[in-house]
């Protein structure tokens, strides 16, 4: 090749020498202009070198491309004739409507559906095409379908090395189904790259995505030597919300490792282990604004499912509003509104300084079947007695969320109430319980009562009144409740 330049050069040499002799000295061209002749003859010379390849049979390049990415990807492709063969932004051949096999008990189905795929060739020696070498692929606008059975496979995908060339997925989606062919789950991937990575000896994959509408960062690194480690990075700025996830795999079965999840200026150490597709978990070092925390629970991943029981103990920063502020970005998000997601967390705080209202709470958050709802959540007053939340359920539509949901409140002492109230004594009357049924808007802060009883009897008119006064309240503005319930027991007789 280089000989073949040296000559050509020469050539174009000659061809002006013999210019200039025939010009009788009259035309002069100078060193500049021989250095830009000759640059563009070779361009010229490139640029048809490069376009040798659209020369092959399009029945070769098809055999020979699939040939080589089952080789050096061990992957199973299948490509059309549709094939077309482009210079930029570098020589590569784009087959269209391409598809991956695999196969399954001796049969062959497709699992990924292919628009453009783009192959990559290097630029060694176009002239013997038998010396054609796949540097890379791209791929671009594809279909993945992937379902509970295909784990295994993907396990074992990512326990032996990848290919040294570089794979691209760009603008495509992956659609994960059920047993019986559902899709439950749709993952869109912008832009991804996997790769090993021969110096660090390490498979690396990177995905730029998003899922239930929530933009992420997936970023899974596997190691090749006698630790088998393992690393995932999760990002969501949305939810300001950072994932990692250290294991360690021996002999293919992961008998635990660690999970740290920071948000909100908390962070979540979990020391976890497998045991048959059961996930086991504990607290380690967990902390919530510099006030130590523990957990427990079990979780599985298909369908996803997770049991947690979280002790807050002494946490005194713990505010109603804060759990509101988190449940709100999260529910808003609609990630949870799955009917293949279950949760059940629960959430106890006893602070040793007991705070003016209430002296205990058990938060409950549950999912069922696409269904959001915090049931059976309980704030204590020890004195006077608990608030307890029942058929409640979370809507989120036209950029409102709202929480309907019964409220049962016992009385067990009504003078400490009004102690607490510093209700004067001749508005102070017996009461027993009172049943709430309301519409809270989380995003506006606003409630609506749908219905109120005090000891089961239906309030006036001029109860209802003044009981609107809490629309527009702030729970957390103490003086303004304490003059809205006094306002209250004015004018209620009993």
């Amino acid at each position: 090749m280089k000989k073949f330049i040296k000559r050509f050069n020469n050539l174009i040499k000659n061809i002006i020498f013999k210019l200039e002799n025939k010009t009788n000295n009259k035309f002069q061209i100078s060193t500049f202009n021989k250095f830009i002749i000759t640059f563009i003859c070779l361009l010229f010379f490139y640029l048809f070198y490069l376009s040798i390849p659209i020369l092959y049979s399009k029945s070769w390049v098809q055999s020979n491309i699939e040939s080589q990415l089952l080789k050096k990807f061990k992957i199973n492709f299948s490509t059309s004739s549709n094939i077309s063969y482009y210079i930029l932004p570098s020589p590569h051949f784009l087959l269209k409507d391409v598809r991956i096999f695999k196969n399954d008990d001796e049969k062959k189905f497709s699992f990924a559906d292919i628009k453009n795929l783009k192959v990559f060739i290097g630029q060694n020696n176009f002239f013997d095409k038998k010396k054609m070498t796949v540097k890379n692929i791209k791929i671009d606008n594809a279909n993945f379908s992937l379902s509970k059975s295909d784990f295994k496979s993907l396990n074992n995908i990512k326990n032996n090395k990848f290919s040294n060339k570089q794979i691209e997925i760009k603008d495509s989606n992956i659609f994960f189904k059920n047993e019986i062919g559902e899709t439950i789950v749709i993952i869109k991937i912008i832009n991804a790259f996997s790769i090993f990575d021969t110096l660090n000896s390490l498979n690396s994959f990177n995905l730029r995505g998003e899922v239930f509408n929530v933009p992420f960062n997936f970023d899974f690194n596997k190691k090749f030597d006698t630790s088998q480690n393992e690393e995932i990075y999760i990002t969501i700025k949305t939810l300001k919300l950072n994932v990692f996830n250290a294991s360690e795999n021996k002999k293919n079965i992961h008998r635990g490792g660690k999970n740290i999840i920071s948000t909100l200026n908390s962070t979540i150490d979990t020391n976890y282990k497998i045991d048959d597709g059961i996930i086991i978990l504990n607290s380690s070092n967990s902390k919530i604004s510099n006030s130590k925390i523990n957990y427990s629970g079990e979780a599985s991943i298909t369908p996803f499912n997770l049991n947690l029981n979280i002790n807050l103990g002494d946490y005194k920063a713990f505010k109603i509003s804060d759990l509101n502020f988190f449940l709100t970005n999260l529910i808003k998000t609609e990630l949870f509104f799955n009917e293949n997601i279950s949760i059940n967390i629960s959430i106890i705080t006893t602070p040793i300084m007991k705070p003016k209202i209430f002296h205990k709470s058990k938060i409950n958050f549950n999912i069922i079947n696409g269904k959001i709802n915090i049931n059976k959540t309980k704030l204590i007053n020890e004195e006077i007695g608990s608030l307890e939340l029942k058929n409640s359920n979370f809507i989120f539509e036209n950029n409102k969320l709202i929480l309907n949901t019964d409220i049962m409140v016992d009385i067990n002492n009504s003078d400490k109430l009004f102690s607490l109230f510093q209700t004067r004594k001749k508005y102070r009357k017996q009461i027993k319980n009172v049943f709430i049924n309301l519409d809270y808007d989380l995003l506006d802060n606003q409630f609506e009562f749908n219905n109120i009883k005090i000891d089961n009897k239906k309030i006036n008119d001029e109860l209802l009144r003044v009981i609107e006064g809490f629309n527009d309240n702030n729970i957390n503005n103490w003086n303004k409740n304490k003059r809205l319930f006094n306002s209250l027991f004015k004018i209620y007789e009993g």
